[in-house]
């Protein structure tokens, strides 16, 4: 019987693993004067959120986003955005959440 992973071990790996990567990255091309960022979404309204019942979505929102609502693909695409322009030219090695506040709690 294979081993069942339920609590997310895998997920948070990948996600340290990418980050670490954009870090060295960033390091790496600075000299070229290429910046390399990571955008990190939070509860964005989303396939995945489509799934979840009215309960728990207004449980995400109302309790746990700290901006009382569920994040839109806009606001990562403004992020993005931001990043790929020269407003954000002495920006490297970040990562920009976007997550309503999430983990300011």
């Amino acid at each position: 019987m294979p081993l069942r992973v339920t609590h997310g071990a895998d997920y948070a790996a990948s996600k340290a693993g990418i980050l670490g990567f954009m870090r060295s990255l960033a390091l790496e091309l600075a000299d070229r004067k290429i910046n390399v960022n990571a955008v990190a979404p939070g509860t964005i309204d989303t396939d995945i959120i489509a799934s979840y019942t009215p309960e728990q979505r207004e449980k995400r929102a109302m309790v746990e986003v700290p901006l009382k609502r569920i994040g839109m693909p806009e606001d990562v695409a403004n992020a993005c955005l931001f990043l790929a322009s020269g407003l954000s030219d002495y920006i490297t090695g970040e990562t920009i959440h976007v997550n309503g506040g999430l983990y300011i709690r």
